[in-house]
């Protein structure tokens, strides 16, 4: 390196890449001793007597005389090892770097440093610029580094600043909310949800049973979700546990209430029109089918991996369609208004409602529509509140709480229409009263 506070630079990633090199030597990275090694005698080289340290270099002067190849290589190395480093280890805002992330990071910096400067001159740089400017490939490369650096640039703010769900769960970002946010806190009961507190004479235990909505799917805080902010109004004498994990339906939230290893006073079962979603497994009726899928394994990788792409393909292709949004809440609806499967959906909730009575359990329903239609869900709404009443069990209906709203202040974001922070509060608001009303 001819200037001093580079060569310095180039030195200190060498040292820092050996440090997280060490801490991250495994079975599963055999590469770190050899790059290493390759690594320390060509930095070792840069330091030593003048004829060495130009035949190291020799690659690069015969790179920078072809100044195309030069830069298109320095462009497809930055491509290559920045999508091997995000396809295989996936960085994303709220989960910390492994050791082997900052070696292979410190490593390729390194290198594209070698790449750029190892014995660089003003005059081979001047030569440089001489034949850039005189080929007719410069602009299309300058064009092709400005897209390459978009394209980087975006990646990047979308994976510091927007890991968050979709409506469906179909997207990457959706994936890794889910790994960073939504199971990051779990309790030993596998729940999104603190420890239960131990049984004590008094407590008055609360078991929310449901699916994604009751679980908070979207709210990156748990302390945001209705189940703790209910909790907390409460009070002491109250524990409410969390029963519940997204992609629940009614076919098995009896079950795993009934297998939870702790017996509630009040059961909440939060109740979303998706509920019946395990009747509707065929193309002519899942909601889910009318979406499309990458079927190009190429692309599917692509989409797969990389959060621009994935939103591109999904959020906007796919989820901003008013067609398919408006389709997605119809199936539903329509699947309530069938007799045929509401009178199989009957059963399954018949099950449920049979379990807390022989339990002597309390039981309120939670009802919620769909928060962007309320309106249009209003008949699927009123034939599910008509069936728990007529069981004489005590309903809370959001669809009254919602009407007024502007949706868009009620759901995660705009592709994502489960209920956001300000829907958690209204639902806890509304249980802290149906509870409070007819306890002793």
């Amino acid at each position: 390196m001819n200037s001093r506070v580079l060569g310095g630079f180039w030195v200190l990633l060498v040292v820092g890449a050996t440090i997280a090199g060490l801490q991250a030597i495994s079975p599963e990275n055999p590469l770190i001793i050899p790059a290493l090694i390759v690594m320390w005698v060509i930095t070792i080289i840069s330091l030593l007597p003048f004829p060495l340290k130009k035949a190291v270099g020799a690659p690069i002067r015969w790179l920078r005389e072809h100044p195309i190849l030069y830069w298109f290589l320095i462009l497809f190395y930055i491509c290559l090892s920045l999508g091997y480093w995000v396809s295989q280890y996936q960085p994303t805002n709220g989960r910390a770097l492994k050791p082997v992330e900052f070696f292979y990071l410190l490593a390729i910096s390194w290198f594209l440093i070698y790449l750029l400067a190892y014995d660089a001159d003003a005059p081979q740089l001047r030569a440089m610029g001489a034949k850039l400017g005189q080929s007719r490939l410069s602009g299309v490369l300058v064009m092709l580094t400005t897209i390459v650096f978009i394209f980087i640039a975006a990646e990047t703010w979308m994976r510091i600043y927007y890991i968050t769900t979709d409506g469906y769960g179909f997207t990457a970002m959706n994936y890794w909310w889910y790994q960073n946010f939504g199971l990051g806190h779990n309790n030993s009961l596998g729940y999104r949800d603190y420890e239960p507190k131990p049984d004590a004479p008094g407590l008055i235990r609360v078991a929310v049973v449901g699916d994604s909505f009751a679980m908070g799917h979207g709210v990156n805080n748990i302390d945001d979700t209705f189940p703790q902010i209910m909790e907390r109004e409460l009070g002491d004498g109250y524990d409410v546990n969390l029963v519940a994990q997204s992609g629940w339906d009614s076919d098995v939230e009896r079950d795993r209430l009934d297998s939870y290893p702790l017996r509630p006073n009040i059961v909440v079962l939060s109740y979303y029109l998706n509920d019946i979603d395990y009747l509707l497994q065929t193309p002519e009726l899942s909601p889910d089918a009318i979406f499309d899928f990458p079927q190009d394994p190429t692309l599917y990788w692509f989409v797969l991996n990389f959060f621009v792409p994935n939103y591109v393909y999904y959020n906007v292709a796919q989820f901003t369609s008013p067609l398919k949004r408006e389709n997605f809440t119809n199936r539903l609806i329509d699947a309530h208004m069938d007799d045929n499967l509401w009178n199989q959906q009957v059963d399954k909730l018949n099950q449920f409602v049979d379990w807390t009575v022989d339990h002597d359990t309390r039981l309120i329903i939670l009802l919620w529509p769909q928060i962007a239609a309320v309106a249009d869900s209003a008949p699927a709404v009123q034939r599910v509140k008509d069936f728990f009443e007529s069981r004489d069990v005590q309903v809370v209906n959001m669809s009254d709480v919602l009407l007024d709203k502007n949706p868009y202040d009620m759901i995660v974001n705009r592709f994502d229409s489960h209920p956001g922070v300000p829907a958690h509060h209204l639902a806890a608001e509304q249980l802290y009263a149906a509870i409070i009303e007819e306890s002793p």
